[in-house]
């Protein structure tokens, strides 16, 4: 799987989500984003699921996050990026 090409909208993790907390099997889940366009594997989701969790536990600093924003507005006017700084 392509993360970076697929799972871009938190719409998509949050239907994971939802999906996860009403007790679908992870295989089921996979079958489900892949019926909608969006191919993942049982472990993938239950990659995904867990690394989502886990983003909301650390806080970055101001000056951190600021510096990350900074880094990805600078992606805007470099024209020699082979891809977008986002994924």
């Amino acid at each position: 799987m392509i993360f970076k090409d697929h799972i871009v909208r938190s719409e998509n993790i949050k239907t994971m989500q939802m999906l996860h907390d009403a007790k679908l099997d992870h295989q089921v889940i996979a079958m489900f984003m892949t019926c909608e366009g969006i191919p993942l594997e049982a472990d993938e989701v239950s990659t995904i699921l867990k690394q989502f969790d886990v983003l909301g536990q650390h806080k970055a600093s101001r000056k951190k996050a600021k510096a990350l924003l900074q880094a990805k507005m600078n992606h805007f006017e470099d024209d020699e990026l082979p891809c977008p700084a986002s994924y």
